[in-house]
């Protein structure tokens, strides 16, 4: 009895060593496996760490010198940020922007002028183009509604040249880009205080810039605002007053106003001759100049 008392003791201290080494292995796998888990989350946090990026402080019009106020500072993942942005606002200061950039937008190099392009208008004006200043009437300019940064088509009204001399309405230029308005070349940027007629300064080709030139003498321009990302160009045949009233209204107005052309209009008066009692209808060609009868 005491020879089987110490086996099964024996076999009882074996089962619980063995359950005791295999507690343990899972013990440290478990523990070996938070540790991996760890080690992986610190470095994803690591790699996620935001990053600065300077951002607009404000709403900013094309054309402005950017300064402390006009800019800001703030931290996003880096997947989140292009390449062309700028990490601190010191290497911004004093660039200027060439088109418009809304409030909390990046501030991207391809938007911003070129350090040594200077500043104000002349820091905007395309490479190639021409700044050319146009006084027109505020309700030639969509009433006002024309802003520094839009795109406008210009309209011109001459004499289409023939013997008529009617007005005829022609798209002159098209998908044009505002660079100023008046004296204004952004919010609260003025070019010329002094200035008192309203103009709208377009940046045109240097062959688009003599037209226009010439229109603005000959003609009356008309400028029709455009969506800014509308820029394609359509084909237009131009208005005359036939195209408003009708060809048909157009030439009974010409047979009227051709007195007696006998290019325009047919004469059917008849020549009535009276000898006492008697009344004689005779056409008029059959008699010369001097009122003799042709034979």
């Amino acid at each position: 009895m005491a020879r089987q008392n110490t086996g099964g003791r024996g076999r009882a201290i074996a089962f619980m060593g063995i359950a005791l080494f295999m507690a343990s292995g899972a013990a440290y796998g478990l523990y070996a496996l938070v540790q991996d888990y760890e080690t992986q989350l610190a470095e994803a946090r690591q790699r996620e760490q935001n990053v600065p990026v300077v951002i607009a402080a404000r709403n900013l019009a094309q054309g402005g010198t950017l300064g402390e106020e006009d800019l800001t500072v703030f931290e996003v993942p880096p997947h989140f940020v292009p390449a062309t942005t700028f990490s601190r606002p010191e290497d911004v200061y004093g660039r200027v922007p060439k088109e418009r950039v809304l409030k909390h937008e990046y501030l991207r190099e391809e938007r911003l002028a070129q350090a040594e392009e200077g500043t104000g208008l002349n820091a905007i004006i395309p490479r190639g183009m021409r700044a050319l200043p146009v006084n027109i009437t505020n309700g030639s300019a969509v009433s006002g509604f024309v802003m520094p940064g839009n795109y406008v088509d210009v309209l011109v009204s001459v004499n289409n040249g023939v013997v008529t001399n009617e007005k005829q309405t022609l798209t002159l230029l098209q998908a044009v880009q505002v660079l100023a308005v008046d004296n204004m070349v952004g919010q609260g940027e003025a070019l010329n205080t002094g200035k008192q007629a309203p103009s709208v300064t377009l940046a045109l080709t240097p062959e688009d810039a003599l037209k226009m030139t010439h229109s603005v003498r000959e003609a009356a321009v008309t400028l029709t605002l455009r969506n800014d990302i509308d820029v394609t160009e359509v084909e237009t045949n131009g208005a005359s007053p036939k195209d408003l009233i009708g060809k048909d209204s157009m030439r009974k107005k010409v047979r009227r106003g051709s007195g007696t052309s006998s290019s325009t209009a047919t004469t059917t008066t008849t020549l009535k001759i009276i000898r006492g009692q008697r009344v004689e209808e005779k056409d008029p060609t059959a008699y010369g100049s001097r009122g003799r009868r042709r034979r």
